[in-house]
């Protein structure tokens, strides 16, 4: 047997900030990352005897119209359980949560089925030192968004890709920042082996918490593939823990045993009732016309343009809106998404500036053929992949190449004369 005889079981849980004014129990401000610490804090976030937790409503509503997306079905009742136990960040000794009765189930994105959404309480920050750890509360109570998938990844590349998605779908829904730099995005990753010809799950599960960027990601799940390969290769037996990521030494590290959720005691919160989804309140989640990104994809490859401008505006919303401006000035969707993304003069440039300076520019516009010629033969010569894929019969790699060339002369070029000389240099 070999490494690639075994083959990996990965799971995963999402955790998203949501934007809202205030936090998820309470009336405190929704503001961890810019306010001084201790700041935005009241009796229910810093869990004090007898304080009434009330939900927030704005928040419920943005975890339905997030998990609709996902095409999650939502739930018509939602029930906040007290989940137990005790760490620095977590005064009252328990999280307010609703694993039972969630905010949807279902679902899936890229062939990844989800099975639960949650909605629940953020804990405090914990400020570690060299001699003390500090506790900022601004941080607690803050509505936070939980998606968790079954364990359905093929391979780690996979799982980036779908992250990627969810923090896409959350910025278009206008629900979350969810940038990861801020903490407003999280990862949690359960990964485990099966042996070849295992077709059962394993009866272990590593998890590693708190993975904050795409990159770390990577690197952490798989050096932890690798370890957990090499040691059922060496008939080790192991065991259901979490793990962290030394980014210096690239190696996970133990840090305490799993806990099941019998270790969490759950019961229900006293203090807040069952809330109850009408069928007006649901139409009102479920109509709503929101466009996301795999819809703007087929939108813009309607268009004609190319999978580089594509990915450039569905990555950069805003970058989006600008290019929707420029379009409405009557140019077409190639010269568009040419102006906003590839000529740096324009980056600064507002739709209107950009028009007077295309203009302007028409009014003396680059024709000469010999002057055209050496900046597209270095265009050619700079991009042979884009090249290679027109000649394989990618017609849409030729609008690339037009606006390395606009770019070039700082879209002074006649574009109907590039394009003759480009068709002309690559049909030969």
């Amino acid at each position: 047997m070999n490494e690639t005889d075994y083959s990996m079981v990965l799971g995963l849980e999402i955790h998203i900030q949501l934007n809202t004014d205030s936090k998820m129990f309470c009336g405190c401000k929704n503001d961890p990352f810019f306010s001084k610490p201790n700041t935005n804090v009241c009796p229910v976030c810093l869990g004090l005897p007898g304080a009434m937790p009330v939900p927030n409503l704005k928040a419920i509503k943005s975890a339905q119209m997030f998990s609709h997306a996902l095409g999650s079905k939502l739930q018509e009742k939602i029930i906040y359980e007290r989940k137990n136990y005790f760490y620095p960040d977590l005064p009252k000794g328990f999280q307010l949560t609703c694993p039972h009765n969630p905010i949807a189930i279902g679902g899936s994105l890229f062939g990844i089925n989800i099975r639960e959404i949650h909605l629940e309480e953020d804990t405090a920050k914990s400020i570690h030192t060299d001699d003390l750890t500090l506790i900022d509360f601004n941080k607690s109570g803050v509505p936070l968004l939980e998606i968790v998938t079954e364990p359905d990844f093929n391979n780690i590349d996979q799982a980036v890709s779908f992250c990627k998605e969810i923090q896409l779908i959350a910025k278009y829904l206008k629900v979350s920042e969810a940038d990861m730099e801020k903490g407003n995005m999280r990862l949690e990753a359960n990964i485990s082996v099966r042996k070849p010809g295992q077709k059962e799950l394993p009866n272990y599960r590593v998890e590693m918490k708190n993975i904050n960027s795409f990159s770390f990601m990577k690197k952490a799940l798989r050096y932890e593939l690798r370890r957990q390969v090499a040691a059922l290769m060496n008939d080790e037996t192991l065991a259901q823990e979490t793990r962290g990521f030394n980014e210096v030494t690239s190696k996970t590290f133990s840090q305490r045993s799993k806990e099941e959720a019998n270790d969490y005691r759950y019961f229900p919160e006293p203090d807040i009732p069952v809330i109850e989804v009408s069928q007006k309140w649901m139409d009102e989640i479920t109509t709503r016309d929101v466009l996301l990104p795999s819809e703007l994809r087929k939108q813009l490859k309607e268009k004609g343009l190319n999978n580089q401008y594509i990915l450039r505006l569905v990555s950069d919303f805003s970058l989006y809106e600008k290019y929707l401006a420029v379009l409405d000035f009557g140019y077409s969707p190639s010269e568009s998404a040419n102006f906003v993304i590839n000529i740096l003069e324009y980056k600064e440039k507002s739709p209107s500036e950009i028009d007077e300076i295309v203009k302007s520019n028409r009014a003396s516009k680059l024709s000469d053929e010999s002057v055209i010629l050496p900046i597209v033969k270095t265009v050619i010569d700079q991009n042979p992949k884009v090249v290679s894929d027109y000649k394989a019969g990618n017609a849409s790699a030729l609008q690339f190449l037009i606006g390395q060339v606009m770019r070039a002369t700082r879209g002074q070029a006649d574009a109907k004369i590039v394009a003759i000389i480009l068709n002309n240099l690559l049909s030969s």
